[in-house]
């Protein structure tokens, strides 16, 4: 007996279930899954979480989602099948990030009281692939976060769709940060229903998205938000006029100005074009930090055009964005004829090769000692 709202495609029920019901479903999948645990030797590993309330060994399939398990099974965003484009084994680093997501997840799953805030920025596996779902399980279980942050994490419409249907459930967290994902208006309507049944969440930040959000959705979102006493945070406007302040200083040449600092205001392939048109002719720039935003290959592409000319740059930090192997690739032709750079960051950047990162590392190296 629930009534079921449908938006885009989402159906989000508008009356829980029977919890007594829930009860009788756990013991069932319960004792299923400690048979089948004893018939392959009392090893049952279908779960890497512990709730720590004796639901040991449910498998994902059977797992009880406190209100609607049904509908949020169905909606749980599909694995992608391309997979990292890396070497013969994932990086040290990436496996480390892996495993930081997973440490993470498994302390929001346990509920821990004192675990208030959850930082999963730049973790690009939320949206790759089926990392989410996880961590949506979790959400909907937990009482004590508040605050979830996940910035510059790839999430797309069909994650912020299961994002939507785990906080229907949950009704503690306040403040949720999306800055530099991927997601568009479809994403944001997900979320504007889920507020009509969740009156916790009062704070929204969405930089880095708006130009692919229509600004009726955000002014609905932000009208939700208001009226309980809360806000949306969008400062796309403001990155806007620091950008372009910016450039005039570049375009001026200001000798005082030695280092641009870019990071985390939502640029892409335009603005990278943009920014590497007014750094022409500028001698007095050696320093240049674009992390955190949304440059893919095609914005390296035109940064490695700028920079085979260029004599002033000498490091340039390109973490946390969107670059693969083919945009390492522009980037060690640059310095082909660039004979100035001698530090290049593109940590976070998992889709690269391993053998690139080594050719581009060496030919940095090669410089750096030559210039000692």
């Amino acid at each position: 007996d629930v009534e079921e709202l449908q938006v885009l495609g989402v159906v989000f029920p508008t009356k829980k279930m029977d919890s007594s019901n829930l009860d009788n479903d756990d013991e069932s999948n319960n004792e299923d899954v400690h048979d089948d645990a004893e018939d392959d030797g009392g090893v049952d590993d279908s779960n890497d979480y512990d709730e720590g309330d004796g639901d040991e060994g449910e498998s994902e399939e059977n797992a009880p989602i406190e209100t609607i398990p049904t509908v949020f099974e169905k909606k749980t965003p599909t694995p992608r099948k391309e997979p990292l484009e890396v070497a013969a084994a994932v990086p040290n680093e990436v496996q480390d990030d892996f495993a930081q997501y997973d440490e993470i997840v498994a302390a929001v799953m346990s509920n821990n009281p004192n675990l208030t805030q959850v930082v999963l920025d730049n973790k690009r596996q939320i949206g790759n692939n089926d990392g989410g779902e996880a961590l949506w399980q979790a959400l909907t279980r937990n009482s004590y976060v508040k605050v979830l942050s996940l910035r510059n994490s790839n999430i797309t419409d069909e994650q912020m769709a299961a994002l939507a249907l785990a906080l229907y459930e949950n009704t503690s967290i306040c403040t949720l940060s999306l800055q530099n994902n991927i997601f568009t208006s479809e994403g944001v309507e997900y979320l504007v229903v889920c507020l009509e049944y969740n009156s916790a969440i009062k704070a929204v930040e969405l930089d880095g998205n708006s130009t692919m959000i229509h600004p009726r959705i955000l002014d609905e979102l932000q009208g939700i938000l208001q009226s309980r006493g809360g806000h949306i945070d969008d400062a796309s406007s403001d990155h806007v006029h620091k950008i372009e302040s910016l450039l005039e200083r570049i375009r001026g040449k200001e000798p005082n100005l030695t280092e641009l600092n870019l990071h985390g205001m939502g640029i892409g392939t335009n603005d990278t074009k943009a920014i590497m048109d007014a750094l022409v002719g500028n001698v007095y720039i050696r320093k240049v930090d674009l992390s955190s935003n949304m440059i893919d290959d095609h914005g390296v592409s035109a940064l490695s055009l700028a920079l085979a000319e260029d004599t002033s740059i000498t490091h340039l930090c390109l973490a946390d964005n969107r670059i693969t192997s083919i945009g390492a690739e522009y980037l060690l032709c640059a310095l082909d004829t660039n004979d100035t750079i001698v530090d290049v960051d593109l940590a976070g950047n998992y889709s690269i090769a391993a053998e690139v990162i080594a050719e581009l590392n060496h030919a940095l190296e090669q410089r750096r000692t030559a210039g000692c």
